[in-house]
This record gives C-alpha cells, structure tokens and sequence, in this order.
C-alpha cells in the first residue's frame, strides 16, 4: 500500500489516504454562524489538521493563513465594521458559551478560532491587532478530547474541529455537534487504522472494505499499510 508522502495516493480534498476518503460521509450545514479560522501556515500541509475537515461540513466558514513572513493578515480587510464577532480564546475573562450567555450574543455571529498549536494560537489574540477590543468566548469544560493523533500536554486541550463542534453545539444545536462529532471519530478511528494502531473490529465507526483488502494486498507482498 502507498506511502503517506505519496500526495497522488491521497484525496484531494480530505487529504486521506483515497480508500479511506472521507468526503462521502461529510454532511453540509450552511448556519447562521459564520467560522473564520485563522490557521498558522505551518498547519496547511499537515494531514492531520482538523480545521479544514470542519469547514468542509460548514459552508459558511473561511480559513486565512496567518505567520507568512512579509505577508501579514490584514483582518480589518476581512472582517465588516457591521459584523457581529467574537474570539473563541479561554482565558479566565472570557465569556463561557451555555445556554444563557448565548441569548444576548448579537446574531449572525461571526467566531473567530485559532488554529495550529497550542503556542500558535495562544499568540493570535496579541499579535493580531483588529482582535485587541474583540469579544472573547470559551466552551465549558467537557469530556476529554477524542483527538488521539497528536500529544497535547494539557489535559483539557480540544483538537481544532473538537473546540468548533462543541461551540457550534452550543450556538446552533447539539444535533449539528453530535453530526460532525461522529465525522471526527470516523477520521481518527480511519487515521489510527491506517497506522496500525486500531483493529477494524476495534473501531466504533467502519472502516472501508476497499482499505482492508488493499491493505491485505499490501502485506501478502511485503508492503507496509499506509500511514494517513
């Protein structure tokens, strides 16, 4: 089986390796809550990122590069003076999201997430000057992160799409979150099957019979299953 540097054997659009292509299984939510990820450029090319997989299901959601050197962000080019924004950043200050903060909140509502890792995007309220006076919310602590493919070293810390799920939960319905929740698991579960680390009969969610046999293939010739 190829590879995982071998991008012709990857979906162009889920980035997955292709007989475990997700793009099937994204549902498409078009809500009043409009996402702006701001994802540090050294996030784009990595597979692993969770921001682009959730604004597949958001169709009203953008990402910008920010931390290009000599091209800075220029948010007030992106962001209307009449648009209705806050900054999803948990400090102790910040607003928490529930099911009364969220009637007063002015709508449409447009929420700004910051991606990359944790030292990237705890630098995005300081260094981008449009979000110095901007609203800053947070979500309630809840169950541990099902994001299994990178270490973080706090326990509370959410993958990208984990902190937009539950916000969304939270601003839109939980029917949305418990949808695009279940697309998450599919992708970790897919991405650790690919790795090795997960049986199919281990996973909760199903792993395509085409990546089994191709994976069977593989090994009956003395290949290596792919890594997504």
């Amino acid at each position: 089986m190829p590879g995982r540097t071998n991008s012709k054997n990857r979906c162009e659009r889920c980035r997955m390796y292709r007989p475990l292509c997700l793009c099937a299984l994204i549902p498409q939510f078009h809500l009043g809550t409009k996402i702006m990820v701001l994802k540090h450029w050294r996030e784009d090319k990595l597979t692993t990122n969770t921001a682009n997989l959730a604004c597949m299901a958001l169709t009203h959601s953008e990402i910008h590069l920010r931390g290009i050197k000599d091209e800075p962000l220029c948010l007030e080019n992106l962001i209307s003076p009449t648009e209705n924004v806050a900054l999803l950043y948990p400090t102790e200050d910040a607003l928490e999201l529930n099911e009364r903060t969220v009637l007063d909140l002015p709508r449409p509502l447009t929420l700004i997430v910051p991606d990359g890792s944790w030292g990237q995007a705890k630098k995005v309220a300081t260094r981008e000057r449009a979000l110095k006076n901007v609203l800053k919310v947070k979500i309630p602590l809840g169950l541990p992160s099902q994001y299994r493919l990178r270490f973080s070293p706090h326990e509370q810390n959410l993958s990208t799409f984990e902190a937009i799920a539950r916000a969304i939960g939270i601003l839109e319905g939980k029917e949305i979150q418990e949808k695009l929740e279940e697309l998450f698991v599919t992708m970790v579960e897919r991405i650790l099957w690919s790795r090795g680390v997960l049986k199919p009969a281990d996973c909760t969610t199903t792993i395509p019979e085409a990546a089994i046999e191709a994976g069977r293939i593989a090994g009956s010739a003395g290949g290596q299953k792919t890594k997504s």
